[in-house]
């Protein structure tokens, strides 16, 4: 018996107890999902979504801004999953469409504060989660892969596809079982102390019930494993400050649109004692979508695999990070293991030879099978 596999029923008891402080919240809801905005009031700083969604909250924004929701692209409001509007607020979409913070903004806001949450409006702001449940048949394989892949923001469309053929074909060449699950509702205790780790494929806006956090959080603690891929740490707003602040650990801001969109850019490999960038060139390129952040987690002390080189390409003024700009990282949460990349929005980088080294490598070390500094 493996490492791993000693540790999974002592992590299965500890989830366990996470599930049980949990259940009394699911049981009031009255068969609501636990969505973490269910109960909030209406405001210009919920998810776009959930507010020009809902028609008395929409015709408070059409009496402000006559016409101007009306005149938003379609994949922006799009009502059917996935949606862009669940992955800005409404305060951003007013801003995208050239709306200042004055006293009609504020207005707006009040009139929307004061509009009750009605049990239909939270039916309608769950809807997007998931809570049928969800089993999984597991080989024999001592390393177990959970490739999870539910988006409700931006979708990657093929990236995604050929993110998975590609980390599937990789896990088993290394003898890895792996599972892909599209719904939250995969989250549970249980599930989870199966595997040891779990790959976010561009996951895109809020996808997990209060529960299903509580879950994935003591599941890190415990000494699992988290490998997140591109989108997965690609919105320009967060509704779980864990994920954001711990777990990925820094704020998208952006990345280069129109014909700086897709760049050469140099690659530097800055750490090695993980051992996630073993095979990988000192210096190389790629072609790709390059995010910026925030601030560089280099502050916080995580370990940081790969950074970009601005002066080989075009990231914009207000995208500058300057000499600190890093695109891989890793770092510890409690026991477990969490790598982020911010590389893979064309679906031609899950082909590109350093790039599946970097996952291969980052796969074998956030499965605690690599140089494991976080035990």
């Amino acid at each position: 018996m493996t490492k791993n596999k000693m540790l999974k029923p002592v992590m299965a008891a500890t989830l366990s107890l996470g599930a049980l402080l949990v259940s009394g919240h699911a049981a009031a809801s009255e068969a609501l999902t636990d969505c973490s905005l269910r109960d909030v009031p209406f405001s210009s700083s919920l998810p776009a979504y959930d507010v020009v969604m809902r028609p008395k909250a929409r015709a408070i924004v059409d009496k402000h801004y006559p016409g101007v929701l009306a005149a938003m692209p379609a994949w922006i409001l799009s009502e059917s999953m996935p949606s862009f509007s669940t992955l800005i607020t409404l305060d951003q979409m007013l801003a995208r469409a050239g709306i200042e913070d004055d006293d009609t903004a504020a207005a707006m806001r009040k009139e929307l504060s004061a509009l009750p949450v009605t049990r239909e409006d939270k039916i309608a702001r769950c809807a997007r989660f998931d809570a049928d449940p969800v089993q999984f048949d597991l080989g024999e394989e001592p390393v177990q892969v959970l490739i999870y892949q539910k988006i409700n923001g931006y979708d990657h469309g093929d990236s995604v596809t050929t993110a998975t053929e590609n980390l599937t074909k990789l896990a088993r060449e290394m003898g890895y079982g792996v599972s892909v699950s599209a719904k939250g509702s995969a989250f549970t205790p249980d599930n989870l102390a199966e595997f040891d780790v779990v790959i976010w494929n561009n996951v895109s806006g809020d996808t997990l019930t209060l529960s299903q956090r509580q879950a994935f959080e003591d599941y890190m603690n415990n000494g699992g494993g988290f490998l997140g891929i591109h989108a997965s740490g690609g919105d320009s707003v967060y509704f779980w400050d864990w994920y954001r602040d711990v777990l990925v650990g820094a704020q998208f801001i952006g990345h280069p649109l129109g014909d700086n969109w897709f760049q050469d850019a140099s690659l530097d490999v800055t750490h090695h004692d993980t051992g996630v960038a073993e095979g990988i060139p000192s210096r190389w390129v790629l072609n790709d979508e390059w995010y910026s952040f925030s601030d560089s987690v280099s502050g916080k002390g995580y370990d940081i695999v790969m950074s970009i080189d601005e002066s080989t390409y075009t990231p914009g003024k207000e995208l500058e990070m300057g000499e600190d700009h890093p695109l891989v990282w890793t770092h510890c949460v409690g026991k477990g293991r969490a790598m982020y990349s911010a590389i893979g929005h064309r679906k031609e980088v899950y082909n590109a030879p350093h790039n599946i080294t970097l996952l291969k490598n980052g796969m074998k070390w956030a499965s605690g099978q690599g140089n494991d500094t976080c035990k």
